[in-house]
């Protein structure tokens, strides 16, 4: 759900930025492999296969077949990161090449990658690979900032709107990510402790250096929770379904502050 709700939001953001020359390829033939052939890829084939497949079938939300990519670019896990950098380098909107072939799609793929590994395989910001992938987004943001897209604009979905969001995307990754917010949330439903932005970032930091695969820890579940929002109605929160490991870690966190 969240995958296909983070394409529709590239889509329009991209609808804009592509030009005749450059077509989206949405209609464009393209036959779908099948999961034995995914399976025998090499992790460089998969993220090219995940590319290919979100430039062809992106938008096409009732299409698995990036989910089924997407779980095998799971287990890859940091394997992938080096053919991610690769594309991540090869998009620069200051110049006409670093645009064509699709570039720009390409990279919005991989930046829906890179999400997904930070919040669901492991924390880019805590690995050598993962670091050197933050790096080349960062570059990316630089170019983008040269080109012009940062110039705010009244339009609404325009180049401002693909900067301001691969911005976004730099600063979870960064900083406090999905991952996160659903810990804090776990240990207020579960725990009833109730944590400060600061303080989270602080525990996010400290889990990290401890083990930065630990967005792998549990899968989460969407639950009502007990606060409020301001029209009265139960807040929907994502909370771990296997919440002692993050409250034991959270313990030891605590020992460190004394």
């Amino acid at each position: 759900m969240i995958k296909k709700a983070f394409a529709l939001l590239l889509f329009i953001i991209a609808l804009p930025l592509c030009s005749s020359s450059a077509p989206l390829g949405i209609y464009a033939p393209f036959k779908h492999k099948s999961e034995a052939e995914i399976a025998r890829m090499t992790p460089a084939q998969r993220v090219d296969e995940w590319c290919y497949e979100q430039v062809n079938h992106r938008f096409d939300l009732d299409d698995n077949q990036g989910e089924l990519i997407e779980k095998y670019i799971w287990r890859d896990g940091l394997a992938a990161l080096p053919r991610i950098i690769e594309i991540l380098d090869e998009y620069d909107p200051t110049r006409a090449s670093g645009r064509s072939g699709n570039k720009g799609e390409r990279f919005d793929a991989v930046l829906m990658l890179l999400d997904v590994l930070d919040h669901r395989v492991v924390r880019l910001r805590g690995t050598e690979e993962g670091r050197r992938a933050v790096d080349s987004l960062e570059g990316v943001v630089k170019r983008m900032r040269m080109a012009g897209y940062s110039q705010k604009d009244e339009v609404k979905w325009s180049k401002y709107e693909r900067y301001d969001f691969t911005a976004l995307n730099l600063g979870w990754i960064k900083g406090i990510n999905d991952v996160d917010n659903s810990v804090k949330d776990t240990l207020w439903v579960r725990y009833k402790i109730q944590m400060s932005k600061e303080e989270l970032l602080a525990f996010s930091n400290f889990l990290i250096a401890r083990d930065p695969t630990y967005p792998s820890w549990s899968d989460a579940e969407h639950i009502k929770g007990d606060k409020i929002n301001e029209a009265g109605n139960p807040i929907w929160v994502y909370v771990m379904k296997k919440p002692e490991r993050f409250y034991e870690a959270y313990l030891e966190f605590k020992k460190t502050k004394q």
